[in-house]
């Protein structure tokens, strides 16, 4: 580890506090004094925005070509993926929002709150920047052997396999009609504890099957890259960006920024979050880098071989 970087991501991290900190202290003021503002844009333009620019700007120019065409590519995939996936969520209320603690900034991308949109090229493009900034502190850590390797990627396949299978039969419970429905014209609203609810429509698990296709993907990706992944850098990279990212998903349904449909999942909740919450930010996290890492040698193939055929003519 390199001792000078190790220092730097403390500081950088203490910073990302500082910016949390400053603004729930501000929120708390607000409320305090009856002032009604769009937190929910605030928050994404303070606490994620600031952070994913500082990266940009410091790690994307040092990258190499094929790491800067890699990082385009699965930046543009997975923001276009969730775009779509958001607009389908919408439509089958996956979530609703909740207004009566803080307004949406009233501008609509398609009657979406804009808000919906730009947080996800944020919560899907940190936790990469951040992994190849820590390329930094990681400098010198040996891939798996080729051994430990094998025994990895046959777990890893597994895993995939397993959650495949998981997908599969919640998506026939949800065909079967499974479960109890609930008034499809329900809202959001406070129970009797204090906590914002929301249950609409019949029980059809859409939240929970997509984590289970996110987990496939990120096992079946994560297999074909174990023989050179870093493997402590990535879990550095996840045990940081995990409770951040958290903390916004808690503080998102805590104020009602976003409030989950519980028919769309299990039902298991911690307080306001159903369990698919946690792992959202485990494969928000973990996909992207991996497709990022399996991408990088193709993008410089290719280069390759785009340099040779120019050199042959």
């Amino acid at each position: 580890m390199n001792n000078t970087a190790d220092i730097t991501m403390l500081k950088r991290l203490a910073q990302l506090a500082g910016l949390i900190l400053f603004m729930v202290v501000a929120r708390r003021i607000a409320d305090a004094f009856g002032v009604k503002a769009p937190w929910y844009l605030l928050h994404e333009l303070v606490v994620l925005l600031i952070p994913m620019g500082w990266l940009l700007l410091d790690v994307f120019p040092k990258l190499e070509p094929s790491q800067r065409i890699a990082f385009v590519i699965t930046s543009g995939l997975f923001i276009g993926q969730s775009a779509i996936a958001e607009l389908l969520a919408i439509e089958h209320r996956y979530w609703g929002f909740y207004t009566q603690l803080d307004p949406l900034s009233g501008f609509d991308l398609g009657a979406i709150p804009v808000e919906e949109f730009l947080s996800y090229p944020m919560l899907l493009n940190i936790p990469i920047l951040w992994y190849l900034w820590l390329g930094r502190v990681f400098t010198n850590e040996q891939a798996l052997g080729m051994q430990k390797h094998a025994v990895v990627a046959k777990w890893l396949k597994r895993a995939a396999w397993m959650s495949l299978y998981g997908a599969v039969f919640f998506v026939g419970l949800a065909i079967a009609g499974v479960g109890d429905s609930a008034p499809i014209d329900a809202v959001p609203g406070p129970d009797a504890m204090g906590a914002i609810r929301f249950a609409a429509g019949p029980r059809n698990y859409g939240w929970t099957i997509v984590q289970l296709l996110g987990w496939a993907g990120t096992f079946a990706v994560g297999a074909k890259v174990a023989h050179r992944l870093q493997w402590k850098r990535l879990l550095v990279m996840v045990l940081t960006y995990f409770p951040f990212a958290l903390f916004f998903e808690l503080l998102a349904c805590g104020r009602g920024w976003w409030v989950w449909n519980t028919q769309q999942a299990i039902g298991a909740t911690a307080w306001v979050l159903p369990i698919e919450s946690f792992s959202m930010y485990l494969t928000g996290a973990l996909f992207p880098t991996l497709c990022f890492e399996w991408l990088v040698p193709v993008c410089r193939d290719e280069r390759a071989n785009v340099g040779a055929e120019l050199g042959l003519r």
